[in-house]
Order: structure tokens, then C-alpha cells, then sequence
């Protein structure tokens, strides 16, 4: 009896550490560049700009809960999807690029049209439902 309650015990200690599994994010994000935005115009296709950084725990909740969707996936396989990591706040390269955007908190989701400009009111801060960002890329022209 004593072996089958250890072990029971056992399995119960191994079946919590167990992750549940999580929606992996398909979405191929480059690195930000400007070069990258420019290539992007100059091709005349829409930019979505992911401001992100490892530290960030509502970040990750986005890719899990958001960027994670089928439906959202494929939207974005539409336009250029760039990624700027602002893991390193203190680099001043991160710094411009934060002021450029006027990025005030992470995660923020910018979605640029294929002239460069921001969409009007589509911006994206902080953690948002799958349907709330549905209705941010439907301001893009290309999903109407």
C-alpha cells in the first residue's frame, strides 16, 4: 500500500510540472529596420509593427492568446510583419525607435499602411482579445 500511494504521489508531482500546451504563433516577424519599412513602402504593403520585449509577461500573452489564432495568422501572412525587441530599454538604438513610434508601454501593436503612415486609430497597447485585434486590422484597406 505504502508503494502505491508513493507512486501515485509521484506521478501527481510529475503531472503538475507539466506545462498545459500552449498555441504556438506561426507568424515569421523580421527584426525592425528601417530598411525593412522602406522595402515594405517601396512594395506598397502595409507594416505591423509589434513592440515587444522578454520581460514582458502581457507580450507573451499576446503571442499566445492572439497572434496565435489561425485567422489572425493568416491576415498578417498579408503584410510585413516586423518585430521590435525592446527587451533592452537602455540600448539608444531601442530608445529612438520607442520615441520615433512614441511608444509609451509594451506591448503596443502599430499598424502602418502601404504609404508608411499609421492607420488611423488601430494602435494597439497592452493585452487585447483576438477580436479586439480583428477589428484593429480591419482598418487596413486589404481586409475590407
Amino acid at each position: 500500500m505504502k508503494i502505491f500511494i508513493s507512486l501515485l504521489f509521484v506521478i501527481l508531482i510529475f503531472s503538475s510540472c507539466q506545462k498545459a500546451p500552449e498555441h504556438q504563433s506561426n507568424i515569421s516577424w523580421k527584426p525592425y529596420s528601417k530598411q525593412a519599412v522602406a522595402d515594405s513602402i517601396a512594395h506598397k504593403k502595409p507594416i505591423v509593427i509589434d513592440f515587444f520585449a522578454e520581460w514582458c509577461p502581457i507580450c507573451h500573452d499576446l503571442d499566445r492568446e492572439v497572434f496565435s489564432q489561425p485567422d489572425i495568422q493568416a491576415k498578417l501572412a498579408q503584410v510585413t510583419t516586423l518585430r521590435v525587441d525592446a527587451t533592452n530599454q537602455d540600448d539608444p538604438n531601442i530608445q529612438q525607435i520607442l520615441q520615433d513610434y512614441q511608444i509609451e508601454g509594451l506591448p503596443t501593436v502599430v499598424f502602418l499602411d502601404e504609404h508608411g503612415q499609421e492607420v488611423d486609430n488601430s494602435r494597439v497597447i497592452g493585452f487585447v482579445t483576438p477580436k479586439e485585434f480583428s477589428q484593429a486590422l480591419a482598418l487596413f484597406n486589404i481586409f475590407k
